[in-house]
């Protein structure tokens, strides 16, 4: 499943493909070209530097994706804040908020 933010799965962003089903496996596939004693290391060689080039731009997008994330959440944060902070003068009265208390909310709390 991919995720919101990266837009890949965290098992294509490791391993560079798609996971594969235990149900995917009873469907017989072959290979595009057949490897031999002759091509093993060319075609080792070729997959080993595709998968690299392929992982630096899966997670660059990943990483990209992320940065655009993040501004899109600040936004949306700082869209929620008020325009100014809020002053408050003395006699104000304010609600305390107790963490170690048993009850957090203790009302009214006067500044003196």
């Amino acid at each position: 499943m991919k995720q919101d933010t990266i837009q890949a799965t965290p098992f294509e962003l490791v391993y560079g493909r798609t996971a594969t089903l235990p149900v995917e496996m009873e469907v017989t596939t072959y290979l595009t070209e057949p490897i031999t004693e002759d091509n093993f290391q060319e075609t080792l060689l070729k997959r080993t530097y595709d998968l690299m080039e392929t992982l630096e731009n899966k997670w660059q997008r990943a990483a990209d994706n992320i940065q655009k994330s993040q501004e899109k959440q600040k936004k949306r944060h700082d869209n929620q804040l008020p325009d100014k902070p809020v002053k408050f003068k003395i006699e104000d009265k304010v609600l305390l908020h107790r963490t170690k208390a048993k009850k957090q909310w203790s009302g009214k709390f006067d500044p003196k």
